[in-house]
Order: structure tokens, then sequence, then C-alpha cells
């Protein structure tokens, strides 16, 4: 598979992060590739629910996958978070119950048994993670060294237009559910630990919310960030 330049200049234009895992999709289709999933952890202390993810999956699988805290169990995953280059599937070990049963769900939710993972890391410490899954049996499955570093170099393109418009000022002033929530709190006049508290986090994770806002709406301190949080009308004073 010879990654055309189209596709990487189409990544390029992508306004959104949902875009670039459509494009993929849509690109990969005639080369035996099912579907493409994107996340990136802006910080490593993060739930699942608070990553950025774009998938092409099913939302039902997404939604199952969420409930279940299968990122826990996930043998894809937790090869891809120790490894610097990219994962085939079928050399991943699958060693507990538990982990063979999210795979067999994960097919009959119709994401594959065969795919490629590859990890990425960011300047910032942020880790992400692209998943090109194929429609193929495992035992015709075989990615050439081209198919490899196409796939690698794809990924990377994804990777760093998404990392732009999250750093891009289109997206400054939008906050994430959980970032409203803790500023939500500031602006009621809770401490960091009465915050963490509320919300079931630990206090770092409000710091790391708190700066992520203080970054998306330009202020210094956290009392401007509730004072502009306000103003822009994203959440209300208690």
């Amino acid at each position: 598979m010879l990654l055309h330049a189209n596709a990487i200049h189409a990544i390029g234009r992508c306004k959104s992060i949902e875009h670039i895992s459509r494009l993929c999709q849509a690109h990969l289709l005639d080369f035996g590739f099912r579907h493409v999933a994107y996340l990136t952890l802006r910080s490593p202390m993060l739930a699942p629910k608070d990553w950025v993810v774009s998938t092409t999956y099913p939302r039902e699988w997404q939604s199952r996958y969420i409930d279940r805290s299968y990122a826990a169990l996930d043998p894809v995953l937790n090869a891809c978070s120790h490894a610097m280059l990219p994962v085939n599937w079928d050399t991943v070990p699958i060693n507990s119950k538990e982990a063979r049963n999210l795979v067999g769900e994960a097919v009959d939710y119709g994401i594959g048994k065969t795919g490629i993972s590859v990890p990425l890391r960011s300047p910032d410490g942020s880790f992400g993670l692209v998943s090109f899954t194929a429609d193929q049996q495992t035992d015709d499955w075989g990615p050439s060294s081209a198919t490899m570093a196409s796939l690698t170099l794809l990924a990377m393109h994804c990777h760093a237009r998404a990392n732009q418009l999250l750093r891009s000022k289109d997206m400054s002033g939008t906050l994430s559910a959980r970032e409203t929530e803790c500023i939500s709190w500031s602006a009621a006049g809770k401490t960091l630990a009465e915050t963490a508290r509320l919300m079931g986090i630990s206090e770092r994770t409000v710091r790391f919310h708190r700066e992520n806002i203080r970054v998306k709406l330009g202020s210094h301190t956290t009392m401007e960030s509730v004072g502009k949080a306000v103003s822009m009308g994203l959440i209300n004073r208690k």
C-alpha cells in the first residue's frame, strides 16, 4: 500500500478531529481496512472518559468499552503504552480470560481481529494512538513493510493535525464537560480539595483541568478563568 500525497494534504485541511478519522477510513477502505481509531491522552492521569477520542467504531461498542472500563483490559492498548514502534495486533499476547472475552466482543461488534496500532508521543508529554483495523482473516493477514510505513506516516500526520486543532485559537473558549464542572465548582467558591472530592478525582487532576482551562481561556489565574467563563456564558455562578 502506498500512501497518496493527497491524503496527507487532506488531513492537513481537516477542521475537526472527527473529520480526520473519517477521512482516513475513506482512504483506506480500498486497502482492506475497516475502521480507524484515534485517541490522545493530554495527561496519563486522565480516565478514559476524558480522553480525546475520534473513531469510526460503532457507537454501541464505544459506549460499552467505556462503561465496562475495558481500557484496563485492552491488550493492544497495554502493548502500545510501552511501545515505540507500530504494533501488529497478531503479535500482542492475550494472557487472561477477560482480555480474550474483550477481543471476542470486539469481533462481535464488527471491529475485527487484525489491525495495526501506531503509538505516538508528543513533546508536551501527551500520548497518541492511531489504530487501523483490517477486514481480513488472521491467516491471510500479513502487512508488508511498505504498508506499515504508510500507516505510520498517516498516523503521524493525524496526530500532528489533531494537536494543531487542540491548540488552535478555534478551540479556545470551549471547555470539556469535566472542565466545565471543574470551573463551575471554582465559581461556587470550592477549594482545590473540595473540588477533587466533589468530582471524585485527585487534586492533581483538578490542577490539570484548571491549567487547561487557563490555556483555553487565555487567563492567568483560576479566578480570572471563572470571570471569563461566566462572561462568555460557559457557566453560571452558583
